[in-house]
């Protein structure tokens, strides 16, 4: 056995979906073979399993490796083939660098030996790693490919286990699809998507990722994910229809995009109003909007936002306006004045397969040569155009206006007022009427609601 050979063994697989090691253990055990049969003792061996040497991902065993090299506790080093210690040029070229600066051998099990410190050795070592950064690149454009083709084929194709569902897709987890039914409902009828996140947390529902517990941007990448609705999407556009269990409906998908994707929304569905005034109720001395805070004896109340100049007693201002809320929703022409849109859905459902029909058929002209790349992209576009005018014109007679939720319950205004959470009244609040608060005479304890303006909104005006 060669004394002064001191060999380094490094093996590396891209995916071990079983997590087994089995891959890594085959190579070593080739390795060994190798080192055993040129009497080479080996004294390290560096492992990095399931990770890829192309994705530019933290490798640890590659890591040890240069450092052992570089401090010459390594001349030599054996590894199945060269694209297991790098799948792209610079990463290689630093590599080979490292072995002819330390005079360090490279011994491969397919490769045979390379000799870094000779140009040719050298030159050979970069073509062989340009061969295999051209084979990775290769493989990703097939897998593209074929993860598209499976898209278009409306297979599930999730490699970690989606929320909602079983780990293939087969089958719906009964407890988490319903959480996920009931969240996009609740965002519909004015919930914020933060008040969900809690909500899910609080039922001790577990994140399928790395998160520890639910946030807003966790729940709202899961209420606007197309798969629930069993629409399949490549490279985020939609290219055919799941074979997969569903959620929810299309409608209500569209809707909850739409709903969650509009700016002048954006806040509200992520902010969670405590009181029900907060943000809805105005200054009366300089038109801020009023939010809530605790006095020094313990009691709350809502004061300007912008300046010390003006509060009011929360419990008793809340309680007034609620009054007034039931009361007018109480009235015989409230559900007259529900602002429903007078829209043929049926026909709408009817307009948006006929130009869905339209975008195959161009496909099959285009194919057969008939209609050219540039008439084809025209074509296209315009259709898309029109496709994406009619999903927003079914999106928003799919959209629940909190007002309507209210009116329209099974149960008496009352008890659903009650029951609804602070956030979801302070919609409706806002949506009925606008709250002006005015300052009232010094001294004056007692709360009096002759220094409350209410102005009814459109269409709530008696």
């Amino acid at each position: 056995m060669n004394e002064t050979f001191k060999a380094a063994i490094y093996v590396r697989i891209s995916r071990d979906a079983a997590g087994e090691g089995l891959g890594v253990q085959r190579q070593l055990e080739d390795c060994r073979e190798l080192a055993d049969d040129h009497g080479w003792p080996v004294v390290r061996v560096f492992e990095d399993n399931d990770i890829s040497a192309y994705s530019g991902k933290n490798r640890p065993g590659y890591n040890a490796l240069l450092a052992a090299m570089e401090a010459g506790e390594v001349n030599a080093v054996i590894a199945y083939q060269l694209d297991r210690v790098g799948r792209t040029m610079p990463k290689l070229a630093d590599f080979i660098a490292l072995c002819a600066k330390k005079e360090i051998g490279l011994y491969t099990v397919k490769g045979g030996n390379l000799d870094l410190n000779t140009a040719m050795g050298r030159t050979w070592a970069h073509v062989s790693a340009a061969f295999a950064q051209g084979e990775v690149e290769k493989m990703i454009e097939r897998m593209k490919r074929a993860y598209q083709q499976q898209a278009v084929a409306g297979k599930w194709r999730p490699r970690r286990r989606v929320f909602g569902y079983n780990a293939d897709g087969s089958a719906l987890d009964p407890l988490e699809s319903t959480a996920v039914r009931e969240a996009v409902q609740s965002v519909l009828n004015g919930v914020s998507v933060r008040s969900i996140a809690r909500q899910w947390n609080t039922a001790g529902l577990i994140t399928t990722g790395n998160a520890n517990k639910w946030t807003s941007p966790t729940v709202r990448r899961i209420l606007v994910n197309p798969r629930y609705a069993g629409i399949s999407t490549y490279d985020g556009r939609e290219v055919g229809t799941g074979t997969w269990p569903t959620v929810i409906d299309r409608d209500q998908h569209l809707a909850i995009t739409a709903y969650l994707s509009d700016e002048t929304r954006r806040s509200g569905t992520g902010f969670e109003r405590k009181f029900h005034g907060s943000g809805v109720y105005v200054c009366g001395k300089c038109g801020a909007k009023m939010v809530t805070t605790t006095k020094s004896g313990g009691y709350r109340v809502y004061k300007c936002s912008a300046q010390a100049h003006l509060s009011r007693q929360q419990a008793a201002l809340d309680d007034y306006v609620s009054l007034l809320v039931i009361g007018r929703l109480n009235r015989p022409d409230a559900r007259l004045k529900l602002d429903t849109p007078d829209i043929d859905l049926t026909a709408m459902y009817a307009r948006r397969e006929g130009l869905q029909a339209r975008q195959s058929e161009l496909a099959t002209m285009f194919a057969a040569g008939t209609v050219t790349g540039p008439q084809l992209a025209k074509a296209t576009a315009d259709l898309t155009e029109q496709l994406t005018e009619v999903d927003e014109t079914i999106a928003a007679c799919t959209l629940v206006n909190p007002v309507a939720q209210l009116v329209l319950a099974d149960d008496t205004l009352e008890s659903t007022w009650d029951r609804l959470e602070p956030d979801t009244r302070g919609k409706i609040i806002d949506a009925l009427m606008t709250v002006t608060v005015h300052p009232s005479p010094l001294g004056q304890r007692k709360f009096n609601p002759e220094f409350i303006d209410i102005e009814w909104k459109k269409p709530w005006k008696a």
